[in-house]
């Protein structure tokens, strides 16, 4: 068990997973990590993620008792000064340029709930991530079951 986590750490870290390093895990092994980077799966995980995200959002905003409203925008500012300075012949040019630094200002405000609402979404969103939460299953399943009995060489092309 400590090989396989080094093995799949290793695999994680390096972005540059080899054929080689396909052969030294096992089947099950090897379909673990095709299917992990499964396009479809990861899909699946990042719109779970997008109702997680907003469940924690919502129940942050019931226990405040409101939401905060960010609104930014990109202002430029005096950073200095700049002299450059030609010489043409005899004569000397300069020139005094004024510098800028941008930066982001964000104002922050608060906005009322509707409690009822909010516990609402939480409820919706619940169940939607319970409903992908099947779906990753499902498709982990299939995945494993078809990169499973592959070779390392074919598990590898799918990877």
């Amino acid at each position: 068990m400590n090989r396989l986590c080094w093995v799949l750490a290793v695999l994680a870290l390096s972005g540059c997973t080899t054929i080689d390093d396909f052969r030294m895990l096992s089947a099950d092994q090897r379909a673990a990590a095709v299917c992990k980077r499964d396009r479809e799966i990861r899909q699946l995980r990042r719109s779970q993620q997008t109702y997680l995200d907003g469940i924690q959002s919502a129940r942050e905003a019931l226990g405040r008792g409101y939401r905060v409203h960010k609104s930014c925008e990109q202002i430029e500012r005096p950073a200095g000064r700049q002299t450059t300075c030609d010489h043409s012949g005899t004569q000397r040019v300069c020139k005094e340029t004024l510098l800028t630094k941008s930066e982001t200002r964000c104002q922050e405000t608060p906005v009322a709930i509707n409690a009822d609402n909010e516990r609402q979404n939480v409820q919706e969103w619940s169940q939607a991530a319970a409903s992908i939460d099947l779906q990753i299953q499902a498709a982990y399943a299939q995945c494993y079951a078809r990169v499973l009995p592959l070779t390392p060489e074919q598990a590898f092309q799918l990877y």
